[in-house]
């Protein structure tokens, strides 16, 4: 339906729509070059709009700004679908293209487990899982992820930084989805500069 919506609309009805989406914690450690991600966000769409936006890797890049491309590549032997992600990602001064190609579980309906492959990657691990459930008529989607980076990383200011980027992509996300839920617009639809 909104398909066929003028243009100038279907711009105001994405603009207009107010968010609700809440970051509930986000705590990222590093010790030894591992690092430890924990994060809980409320966003109000449902969880099976999540789930199904979060294992559309032909479109996941449309989410927020810095992933610039991402598609699911040829199955693993054994069937697993495997995902292919670039991110443009700046600290301070210094941008880095990052690889990632990873495994796409769906452990449960509410689940997806990722796991990189490091010959495909510049990660030498890196193990995320997000899971949703349903919580006063909204979504608390969480996130963990441990990963070593096999790329330097600024002392001090490094997970700092890294932390920020990741919760300004967390909201962008959470925002978008929770468009996506109140307009009916398919996240193919959505441009990111």
């Amino acid at each position: 339906m909104l398909s066929k919506l003028p243009l100038v609309w279907v711009l105001m009805l994405t603009t207009s729509v107010t968010h609700a989406a809440e970051m509930l914690y986000i705590n990222l450690t590093e010790d030894d070059d591992l690092y430890q991600l924990r994060s809980a966000s409320i966003i109000d769409a449902p969880p099976d709009l999540i789930i199904n936006t979060l294992l559309d890797y032909n479109n996941f890049h449309r989410l927020s700004g810095g992933i610039k491309e991402t598609r699911y590549l040829d199955p693993d032997p054994d069937g697993t679908p495997v995902g292919y992600t670039l991110v443009k990602s700046c600290i301070l001064f210094m941008c880095k293209q990052i690889n990632k190609t990873e495994r796409v579980t769906l452990a449960t309906e509410n689940e997806i487990i990722l796991d990189v492959d490091p010959s495909r990657s510049d990660f030498e691990l890196m193990h995320s899982r997000w899971s949703v459930k349903q919580k006063d008529g909204k979504t608390v989607l969480t996130f963990d992820m441990d990963m070593i980076p096999g790329f330097w990383v600024p002392p001090l200011i490094g997970t700092w930084a890294i932390k920020r980027k990741l919760e300004s992509t967390a909201m962008n996300m959470a925002r978008r989805m929770e468009t996506m839920a109140k307009t009916g617009i398919p996240l193919s639809e959505f441009k990111i500069k």
